[in-house]
């Protein structure tokens, strides 16, 4: 697999920032950096060092910790495990479900992350969609996601890839046509950065058609509007294999701690089966440090208080947004850390946000790194309040100066 290449505007950001000039980062969602941080998590953790000089490995972590999240999420222990992060379980599960060449499903729009660990993997992507409709919000293209399943070679009934062909893995590109058979549907659960909740005819689909589903809802709990349909987890459904993602990183914002995990759910024939072999891959890696699994259950605890404080400052960002940045539409956003501003279609995407750097002091990414149209910016919510209200003054005052106005 080639390196990425450095865009033009990560290159011009890295010039300017030499130069001395002083960028607000305003696709940042780095909790840690927007005082975000519990210092209680600190105090846990010292608790639970001496404990964690002991080291009894376990491929699904620590019971009491299993116990500590079934408790809070439902199930049973035994239906979970524990990761280094979200980014680790979906590698974990590409290893499972699928063979070099063979596909996933991936939302579009949607966060530039799943595509690069599944070609990691040597698997291919293919994307299904979602349309906006003002001011409700975004739709599942079922129809589309439909016709695209029925004309893939997926698997029928859920079944393990066949990891007995001594295939060798090979460098995937990004051929939206893949040529392999398609072994599981990814959703993020509300999507990242439309905020957009899971439509239940995407569990539907999934069921129909035999594919196991990969929910990621590290951001469902942070609801900042009532969506069209009320917001379900998708995690727990026993409709079809559903492996449900989630973690610290976003539920304390402690990306730091380093702990997530993978609830499995679904038809119990099928789920004993991917039990075994989930175990026998996270025996391999044992990659959960001991000292925050052992303090799971007591970290857990601040976790309500947590999810209240992020979502009261998205909330608040988000109501700024609207006063500030009128007449430019925000696009309707039902959860989740980002917001969708459209602005006119004044120049080239990447022309735009050289000049904001350069004229407004200001970084955000264009709409086409999220399959977006050019004339939209993902905006981060989680800045703190004065930071991110200059800013959007500083924005809506570029946007001005560049339309002429």
């Amino acid at each position: 697999m080639r390196p990425s290449v450095p865009n033009s505007i990560a290159r011009r950001r890295d010039e300017l920032t030499r130069a001395g000039l002083e960028l607000t980062d305003l696709t940042d969602t780095n909790p840690t950096r927007h005082g975000l941080s519990n210092h209680a998590i600190a105090e846990i953790m010292a608790r639970h060092a001496v404990r964690a000089s002991r080291y009894e490995p376990s491929p699904r972590g620590p019971w009491p910790a299993r116990a500590a999240l079934a408790e809070r999420f439902g199930g049973d222990p035994d239906d979970y495990w524990l990761t280094a992060s979200t980014s680790e379980a979906y590698g974990w599960l590409f290893t499972l479900l699928a063979d070099p060449g063979d596909a996933v499903a991936v939302p579009q729009p949607g966060y530039p992350l799943i595509e690069p660990l599944a070609r990691m993997h040597c698997l291919s992507t293919v994307a299904y969609g979602s349309y906006y409709v003002h001011p409700s919000g975004w739709e599942l293209d079922r129809e589309a996601l439909e016709n695209m399943l029925s004309g893939r070679g997926q698997t029928g009934r859920f079944q393990f890839a066949d990891k007995r062909d001594g295939s060798s893995p090979r460098t995937k590109g990004t051929d939206p046509a893949p040529s392999g058979p398609l072994r599981a549907v990814v959703v993020v659960n509300p999507n990242n950065p439309t905020g957009a909740y899971a439509d239940s005819a995407l569990l539907d689909v999934a069921t129909e058609h035999g594919l196991p589903l990969i929910a990621d809802e590290v951001f469902f709990p942070f609801q900042l509007a009532p969506p069209p349909e009320p917001a379900r987890r998708l995690s727990g459904s026993g409709e079809t294999v559903t492996f449900g993602l989630d973690g610290l990183s976003k539920l304390l914002a402690a990306p730091q701690l380093k702990l997530g995990w993978i609830r499995l759910s679904g038809p119990g024939t099928a789920t004993n089966e991917v039990g075994r072999a989930l175990d026998e891959i996270a025996d391999t890696y044992l990659s959960v440090n001991t000292a925050v699994a052992l303090a799971l259950p007591d970290l857990l605890g601040l976790a309500d208080a947590s999810v209240a404080r992020i979502t009261a400052r998205l909330t608040n960002n988000l109501s700024v947004a609207k006063r500030v940045l009128e007449p430019l539409r925000i696009r309707t956003v039902y959860g989740g850390w980002m917001m969708l501003v459209d602005v006119p279609p004044l120049m080239d995407a990447d022309d735009l946000c050289l000049a904001l750097m350069e004229r407004a002091g200001l970084f955000v990414h264009p709409g086409y790194f999220y399959d977006l149209p050019d004339a939209t910016l993902a905006v981060s919510l989680l800045p703190e309040g004065p930071v991110f209200e200059e800013s959007c003054v500083r924005l809506a005052a570029a946007i001005a100066v560049f339309s002429g106005d």
